[in-house]
């Protein structure tokens, strides 16, 4: 009965001194305000507050996690490193809006018969032409020259005093199809044919693009003897890439396809032509045809053969820039303007819309024509 007592005493103490252990411990145990940070070790921070990291849009600091970086606004191209903000992604589909093709675009010069009178030999004449001309239309593409520049294409002489007369040109391009006088020495006179691509025919056949434009330089010296093989060179050209890409088509001959003056051999060489050369321009959507030889202004109407159509059909357009003087025009039905020597063309083309002014010395052009698509 003295042992058992004994030994609960014992317990009884040491229940005790486990008590007060315990009490002594929690009063030492430091309080926390509740969603405080804590600065001790072990101590975690309230559930959801993920740490911050920078302002959203922007990347973080070292050490931290920034927001999604997004390249660009909804709907538009992003900029390469320009953030977006969070949780947004680009719109499929939306094109750049303003931005357009930049069109083609050409301006040229037409001059022909630019030769001097032959008892004179005088090219002064045709240089203020051609001063005029590049005074009201500065720095154009391209010259053309629609044939008998000089009188005799085989006189270095009188090559030499037509450049004279021409010093204007200079630095420009210039490209000429032949006349029955300036056949002679054409290709070293001029950039075109010099730089003529080599499928060119015989003679003076040959084309280039420029711009918008596919320029068809025939000869029309031996277009009368309706050659196949001149026949077939036009029909390889006009089936080629490089004119049925360009917007526009425009042959370049001395004689015409349709005759203004009372000329017996003129009128049976355009015969000619109208039957073996003009279906296949026709074919192949030749829009103008320019020339010269009858040394006086004339602008046809829209024609299918023989016939006077109401539109989208070949218009021929006559010029005659030199001393020379003016011939006499008949009276014929496809004529729908004329006008007497000297003059010019300025052509302007684009992708949609090919202009026409013709002018003499007067301020303003006396005859304008336009093709649009």
């Amino acid at each position: 009965m003295k042992n058992n007592c004994k030994t609960k005493s014992i317990i009884f103490v040491l229940l005790i001194t486990i008590a007060l252990f315990l009490c002594a411990c929690e009063r030492n145990q430091p309080t926390e305000t509740p969603g405080a940070a804590s600065e001790q070790t072990g101590q975690t921070e309230q559930p959801g507050q993920p740490e911050q990291t920078g302002q959203p849009g922007q990347t973080g600091q070292p050490g931290q996690t920034g927001q999604p970086v997004q390249t660009g606004q909804p709907g538009q191209p992003g900029q390469p490193g320009q953030p977006g903000q969070p949780g947004q992604t680009e719109q499929p589909g939306q094109p750049d809006k303003g931005v357009t093709e930049p069109k083609q675009s050409l301006s040229f010069l037409f001059f022909s018969d630019t030769q001097a009178d032959p008892e004179t030999g005088d090219y002064s004449g045709f240089g203020e032409v051609l001063t005029l001309a590049l005074s009201r239309y500065a720095n154009p593409d391209l010259i053309i020259f629609g044939g008998d520049t000089i009188n005799d294409g085989g006189n270095a002489d009188e090559w030499r005093e037509f450049w004279e007369a021409s010093a204007p040109l200079s630095g420009l391009t210039t490209a000429a199809a032949p006349g029955n006088h300036d056949a002679h020495l054409l290709a070293e006179q001029f950039d075109y044919p010099a730089k003529a691509p080599a499928n060119q025919g015989e003679g003076y056949f040959y084309s280039f693009n420029r711009g918008p434009v596919h320029f068809i330089m025939l000869d029309s010296n031996i277009m009368g003897a309706a050659n196949d093989k001149e026949i077939q060179w036009l029909r390889m050209d006009l089936e080629s890439d490089a004119a049925g890409q360009a917007s526009w088509r425009v042959a370049v001959m001395h004689h015409p396809m349709w005759p203004v003056t009372e000329n017996p051999k003129d009128a049976a060489r355009a015969a000619t032509m109208r039957e073996h050369f003009l279906p296949l321009m026709e074919e192949y959507g030749v829009d103008l045809i320019l020339c010269g030889h009858q040394h006086v202004y004339a602008r046809s109407v829209p024609m299918s053969g023989d016939k006077v159509v109401s539109g989208g059909a070949i218009v021929q357009i006559m010029a005659a820039s030199g001393g020379k003087g003016s011939y006499v025009a008949g009276s014929w039905e496809y004529i729908s303007a004329i006008a007497a020597a000297p003059n010019y063309l300025h052509i302007t083309a684009d992708d949609e819309t090919l202009t026409v002014a013709a002018c003499d010395g007067s301020a303003e052009p006396f005859d304008t024509f336009a093709i649009t698509r």
